[in-house]
C-alpha cells in the first residue's frame, strides 16, 4: 500500500476513483489527538453538512475485528477537517495537504500535455464577450473578497471560516489559470472608450498583478 509521510506520522494511501483518499483514524493521528478516530469523528459529525461527496466516504475494509465500515477523507477533504482542528500542528497539516494537491494537478498536467488538443471557433457578438469577461471579473473580485474574510470569520468563531477558506484558495486557481485567456479577449478593446470595457480591463490589470 501506498504511504503518504507527514512529519513522523506515516499515513496509509487508499486510492479512491483514482484519488488520494486518508483513513479518520490516521488522520487523527497526523494530527496528533489521544484518540484519534473519536476527535476525527466528532469534528466530522458536527460540521457533515459542509462535507461533499467527492471529500469523504464510508468504505469496507479489513480491520483488526474484521471486516467494517471506516470513514475515509480524500485531501480536500482531510484539508476541510483540519480547519476545525485546533491541535498545534493543524496549521502545518494544512499547508503540507495544499503542497500534495499542487504536486497533484501539476503532473496531471503534465500527463494531459501530450495529447493533442482540440481548437474550436465561436463567434461572439461584443455584448457576449463582455458578459463572459465581467463573469471572470466578478469572480475574482468575490475571491478576493473570501480572502479578506477569511481572519475576521476565524476571529469571532464563525462557522463559516472553514469553508470561507477553502473556497478562497481552491477557486483561486480558476481565474488565475484563466487570466491570459480573458487578455485575450479584451484585447480588441483596449482602446475602447465605453465605460464597461475600461473598467473591465482595469480590474483584469489590478488581478493580474496580485
Amino acid at each position: 500500500m501506498t504511504t503518504l509521510t507527514f512529519q513522523n506520522t506515516t499515513l496509509s494511501v487508499i486510492n479512491q476513483h483514482n484519488q488520494i483518499y486518508i483513513t479518520a483514524s490516521d488522520l487523527g493521528l497526523a494530527l496528533e489527538y489521544a484518540n484519534p478516530l473519536r476527535a476525527i469523528s466528532k469534528l466530522y459529525n458536527s460540521n457533515a453538512d459542509e462535507f461533499t461527496a467527492e471529500m469523504t466516504a464510508l468504505i469496507e475494509m479489513p480491520t483488526a475485528g474484521g471486516i467494517q465500515k471506516v470513514r475515509i477523507f480524500s485531501l480536500r477533504g482531510a484539508h476541510l477537517i483540519t480547519m476545525f482542528a485546533r491541535t498545534k500542528v493543524a496549521k502545518d497539516f494544512r499547508k503540507w495537504v495544499l503542497d500534495i494537491l499542487d504536486r497533484e494537478v501539476s503532473q496531471k498536467t503534465k500527463e494531459i500535455q501530450p495529447l493533442v488538443e482540440r481548437k474550436y471557433t465561436f463567434e461572439f457578438t461584443e455584448y457576449e464577450l463582455e458578459q463572459l469577461v465581467w463573469l471572470w471579473c466578478s469572480h475574482s473580485q468575490m475571491n478576493t473578497l473570501l480572502g479578506q474574510l477569511e481572519k475576521p470569520l476565524e476571529a469571532i468563531g464563525s462557522r463559516f471560516s472553514a469553508m470561507t477558506y477553502s473556497h478562497h484558495h481552491e477557486y483561486k486557481r480558476h481565474y488565475l489559470e484563466t487570466k491570459d485567456i480573458i487578455a485575450r479577449l479584451v484585447e480588441p478593446f483596449q482602446q475602447s472608450e465605453r465605460l464597461n470595457w475600461t473598467r473591465a480591463i482595469s480590474l483584469i490589470e489590478r488581478a493580474v498583478i496580485k
